[in-house]
């Protein structure tokens, strides 16, 4: 499981939009926090009796700068299976909470001129960082966002205080609920933005989906989208053996099981955390083989390399695996 966590103090809650807490976590002394870049993410551990412990990601929210704090906005889900749900009903000030340093697979390219921020819901966490970090650098930016409703909006207040301050960028939010409705346009957005534009974006899988659709004309390296959920089943098809190059210890994946599965039943130490292909805490280099990549981390020209693969969702198209493990 995760290794290195954090004793942070929940100093502070308080709703930013329907259905929506924000959780400010501080150390328990006066120590700074490690650093984190816009766009990076921590690893909450979940205590609700499930059998095994769990282990949601949430994206921090507040300023970049900020080492004496992390925030993050917890949206209450529909389908909890036990983090939101947990973090709503169980959570107050005061409580202490096992967090994971900052980890970043969405992070600000060096080289833009300008960067297009588009988000959808509480896909916004990580967005905001990344308008904040623009701004303290100098660069200019837009930020699209939508959702249901002003009402049902989450972080709209720091979103307006942001639109507010911004000397750099602009903000542009759409309701596509309201009367009349307005919605998101990519066609729109693409038509102005200027040349080599990097574009970011973090929403429900439908948004994403036609954000790729709508940009797959541009170079891949300019495109940067995340997940916070999966698309895809985990891999439990089975059939084939893993081999372990350190120990030379050599493993069968039967029907029904991951690879995850099998290494936690062999006590093999691994590091994970959503166990759904989102987070990329159980990523392995593959040494021979080729991997069935069900993950929302890699891009696909690193799941064409077969270089690495996340061990929790991911299976083999091979016969055998061998795993840097």
């Amino acid at each position: 499981m995760i290794t290195d966590m954090l004793e942070l103090k929940v100093v502070n809650v308080w709703q930013d939009g329907e259905g929506v807490r924000l959780f400010d976590l501080r150390p328990l002394d006066t120590s700074t926090l490690p650093e984190f870049t816009p766009g990076a993410h921590i690893d909450v551990k979940i205590a609700v009796q499930t059998g095994d412990d769990i282990t949601r990601q949430y994206s921090l929210c507040n300023h970049p700068d900020e080492r004496h704090r992390y925030v993050i906005a917890i949206a209450l889900a529909a389908d909890s299976k036990g983090g939101s749900k947990w973090l709503h009903g169980s959570v107050n000030e005061g409580d202490i909470l096992s967090v994971s340093q900052p980890r970043n697979h969405f992070m600000l390219a060096d080289e833009t001129s300008h960067s297009i921020l588009i988000a959808g819901g509480i896909g916004i966490t990580p967005i905001l960082t990344m308008a904040y970090g623009l701004e303290q650098q100098g660069k200019s930016w837009e930020l699209h966002f939508t959702a249901r409703s002003a009402s049902k909006a989450p972080l709209l207040n720091q979103i307006m205080t942001l639109q507010d301050s911004a000397k750099l960028g602009r903000v542009y939010l759409y309701y596509t609920r309201e009367t009349p409705a307005n919605r998101l346009d990519f066609n729109k957005i693409l038509s102005s933005a200027p040349a080599n534009s990097h574009f970011y974006c973090c929403g429900p899988n439908a948004l994403l989906q036609s954000y790729n659709n709508s940009l797959a004309h541009l170079p891949a390296d300019k495109v940067h989208f995340e997940h916070f959920q999966s698309e895809h089943e985990v891999a439990t098809e089975g059939g084939y053996t893993i081999e372990l190059s350190r120990s030379g210890k050599e493993l069968v994946v039967p029907k029904g099981s991951s690879v995850l599965d099998v290494l936690k039943q062999n006590s093999i130490n691994i590091t994970y955390a959503c166990a759904e292909g989102v987070c990329g805490s159980c990523e392995v280099q593959v040494i021979s083989g080729i991997p069935d990549h069900r993950d929302m981390v890699l891009s696909d020209d690193e799941k064409s390399e077969n270089s690495c693969m996340m061990v929790c969702c991911s299976g083999s198209l091979s016969e055998r695996l061998v795993l840097d493990l």
